[in-house]
């Protein structure tokens, strides 16, 4: 694997706590709907960003 991809990944995979922890205060009202759909969107936004860095650094010219 190229070491270039690892942060991208790394962030990808973790975003995925973040979204199940705002699925499960909701689904179980553990905390208000406003925060744990915060949690939620902060996880999807998370993800965003990190297909959004992985694609730019995948088409970025390599250097020669």
């Amino acid at each position: 694997m190229n070491p270039n991809y690892r942060k991208p990944l790394i962030l990808f995979v973790t975003s995925f706590a973040l979204i199940g922890a705002g699925m499960a205060c909701k689904l179980w009202h553990l905390l208000p709907v406003n925060i744990s759909g915060t949690i939620f969107g902060a996880g999807m936004l998370v993800q965003l960003f990190s297909i959004l860095w992985l694609i730019f650094v995948i088409l970025k010219p390599k250097k020669k």
